[in-house]
């Protein structure tokens, strides 16, 4: 039986610098991290477009509150979503049938009136719950798994009234003489699409009961603004919604402005773009979605504040650039790539004598947290994972061996992105937050 060595390793601590100056560490010679990508050169960048990393981030000036969290597939959850997705069609069926039973013209305009406004003030709660749910996780008055779903349910009645408000924009146009003006069935439309996101889709599956949905999560939230990342079929997802850079009740962009603060807000991506930006969008909310060699990038911007206020990313783990290893060797070697945290964490073990990958079950255990198993690294000996917020051991045990040693290694020192500059070697520049 071989013993396998445990790495104890750093991350990027953004509570533990000033505004406009996040730690790093591993990518401190490429790196550049604020929290406000609305501005050019504002958001964490790797130097090109293939292996990118450029992502939207919290609130500098706020505490951060971050858990790693399994959501696991839940039958009791599952039956529970199943029902109330059956009662809130039930309703968007009766509306549809009380309105098509009018007997005037004058009697549907006022019921489809209604049910618009109905729409707006639901639409005004969920706000209002979302604000609250990230609230209370931020003062660690819930935990991770309850933030999601919390999350998951408002997706879930987001879709309802959507689909709700799609309904009576088409019965309005069947109704002569008739328009709702405004696009207000548009802007709601597009204020809905925040309430969605690629991780609180796949967490929603799970807890919907779908197979192979369950997925490891990331959850970091400041009193204004959340984080979700997860690693799942062998991408890097990632979303981020920023309460604090919206200003709704103006909204003074077009959808050509709006497109030109996604393209400054991420630069590389955007030049890698291929077919260009696309931007939709109506009112105080505007979306710009592109592809680029090794991933895609959905960007949501605020027509008041002119900034991203949030995104959605899909990086493939393949193309990710990582930064240097931390190593260990005893009878194996262990090599961690170090990240920021919620980012792709890159663990690899192998057999020091020959080079060969060995398959390793992988635990992780935060500074301030219990030891989890995250997964084993396989047949070509790598795992990928999301890191912690703060400093983990990483302990791996060869599959089929019951030994197992210890070996830690304090901390590494958060390097900020300034002290990376001057040397020639940084790749991207910095602006303050807010």
């Amino acid at each position: 039986m071989r013993a396998i060595p445990v790495l104890l390793a750093a991350l990027l601590m953004f509570a533990a610098v000033g505004v406009g100056t996040p730690a790093t560490h591993g990518h401190a010679d490429r790196v550049s991290a604020t929290g406000d990508p609305g501005e050019s050169n504002a958001a964490t960048s790797e130097h090109n477009a293939t292996g990118t990393l450029r992502v939207l981030g919290l609130n500098g000036s706020e505490d951060v509150t971050a858990e790693v969290d399994v959501v696991p597939i839940d039958a009791g959850m599952a039956t529970d979503f199943g029902a109330n997705a059956s009662a809130r069609r039930i309703e968007t069926i009766a509306l549809r049938d009380r309105i098509e039973g009018a007997n005037t013209s004058d009697e549907r305009q006022r019921r489809i009136l209604d049910g618009l406004n109905e729409v707006e003030k639901d639409v005004i709660t969920l706000h209002s719950e979302r604000r609250t749910a990230i609230a209370a996780y931020s003062a660690g008055e819930t935990t991770a798994r309850q933030l999601l779903v919390t999350l998951a349910e408002l997706r879930a009645e987001a879709v309802v009234l959507d689909d709700r408000a799609q309904l009576l924009g088409r019965l309005a146009e069947e109704t002569p003489d008739f328009t709702l003006g405004d696009d207000r069935v548009t802007q709601l439309e597009f204020d809905l699409r925040t309430f969605d996101g690629p991780v609180r889709s796949r967490t929603a599956a799970a807890l919907a009961g779908e197979r192979g949905a369950s997925t490891r999560v990331y959850v970091a939230a400041t009193e204004s603004g959340v984080t979700l990342a997860t690693v799942t079929d062998g991408e890097y997802v990632r979303e981020t919604f920023r309460e604090d850079l919206r200003n709704r009740d103006q909204g003074g962009v077009d959808e050509l402005a709006a497109q030109n603060v996604t393209v400054r807000s991420y630069p590389e991506i955007s030049a890698a773009a291929e077919g260009g930006v696309a931007t939709i969008g109506s009112g105080g909310t505007y979306i710009s979605s592109l592809q680029y060699g090794n991933g895609s990038l959905t960007a949501f911007v605020d027509g008041g504040s002119e900034r991203v206020f949030m995104e959605h990313q899909r990086v493939r783990l393949a193309g990710i650039e990582t930064g240097p290893s931390v190593t260990r060797t005893l009878d194996l070697t262990l090599r961690v790539n170090r990240t920021f945290p919620g980012g792709p964490l890159r663990v690899e073990v192998v057999d020091p004598r020959t080079g060969e990958p060995v398959d390793a079950v992988v635990k992780i255990q935060p500074d301030d947290g219990a030891s989890t198993e995250v997964g084993s690294t396989g047949a070509d000996g790598v795992l990928w994972t999301v890191s912690p917020q703060t400093g983990f051991v990483v302990t791996v045990v060869e599959v089929g061996s019951t030994d197992v040693s210890f070996r830690g290694v304090d901390p590494v020192e958060p390097t900020t992105v300034a002290d990376t500059f001057g040397g020639g070697n940084a790749s991207a520049s910095i602006a303050t937050d807010d």
